[in-house]
């Protein structure tokens, strides 16, 4: 949240940058909640804030994509392609890991859902960066 999400905030200003991630939050825990039983055996409630998370790496992929990140500290790595391996890495994850107690599902969905939402505020405006 401290390495991507100040970024972002800057760009959208506190009020946008916290609805967005509270959308992603809760819209990452709706679906593990009513999608998650349908590909996976039904686990515990889901509890935590990592769909969000993910929904915060998508947007600073999308404003800041030739940015480095740098992986352990050593590896320097594009934004954009940091996060597309992060999301291969939950799918691959949900699939191969179904029974583990980690919400896969829910990272993709925060992803995904943060990803339309950026796309529908920028569909709304001319300029992304628009408040």
């Amino acid at each position: 949240l401290w390495m991507f999400g100040m970024e972002v905030e800057n760009i959208w200003g506190s009020k946008k940058f916290l609805y967005y991630y509270l959308f992603c939050g809760v819209a990452a825990g709706l679906a593990q909640l009513f999608f998650s039983p349908l590909f996976s055996p039904v686990m515990g409630p889901t509890i935590g804030a990592s769909g969000a998370i993910y929904g915060i790496m998508v947007a600073f992929a999308f404003f800041f994509p030739d940015r480095y990140v740098y992986i352990y500290f050593l590896f320097p790595m594009k934004a954009k392609c940091f996060v597309i391996i992060f999301g291969l890495v939950e799918l691959a994850s949900g699939i191969v890991c179904s029974g583990d107690v980690i919400s896969h599902f829910a990272h993709l969905c925060g992803m995904i859902f943060g990803l339309l939402l950026i796309l529908l505020w920028r569909k709304k405006s001319n300029s992304p960066y628009q408040q």
